[in-house]
């Protein structure tokens, strides 16, 4: 609730958008804008997730799978340290400079990632406490990933 707060605050009174491009953020990134000779960045494979993801704010990064029956993806991640959000693993150090990672995304569990920084650590403590996310080893039991999509489910004919 209090990032809710500080984003819809900078929408309010600095004009910032909640939801934006990475760009924004990450302005050098040839893997998010287009380079100085009008292509696409670096690595075709790099290229593709980054087309579609977003940035709630400027900690939560978001990657949509964009196919059905995708379960696994590649994913790349900016610069900086990153936390997987339905894990609560750091998947890339402080000092990452960029790179491509594959991520479980099952449906209901799209590729997020929150900031490696204090207020994003007590998000995800907070997440762990209501059984929301569990470490790695084991999976959620108390939210079945798929409940959200229920009322989308092809009826039988």
């Amino acid at each position: 609730a209090e990032y809710r707060l500080k984003l819809l605050n900078d929408a309010s009174f600095r004009g910032h958008p909640v939801v934006r491009h990475p760009v924004m953020h990450f302005p050098n990134d040839e893997n998010f804008g287009r380079n100085r000779h009008g292509g696409r960045g670096k690595g075709s494979a790099q290229s593709s997730s980054s087309l579609s993801a977003f940035m709630l704010g400027d900690l939560v990064y978001v990657v949509p799978i964009l196919k059905s029956g995708v379960v696994k993806t590649r994913v790349y991640l900016p610069e900086g340290g990153w936390i997987h959000l339905w894990s609560g693993e750091q998947v890339a150090g402080p000092h990452n400079i960029g790179k491509t990672i594959e991520v479980m995304a099952p449906i209901g569990e799209p590729p997020v990632f929150v900031r490696d920084c204090q207020l994003m650590h007590k998000f995800v403590e907070t997440l762990k406490k209501k059984h929301i996310i569990v470490d790695s080893r084991r999976r959620r039991s108390s939210v079945k990933s798929s409940s959200m999509f229920s009322s989308f489910r092809r009826k039988k004919k």
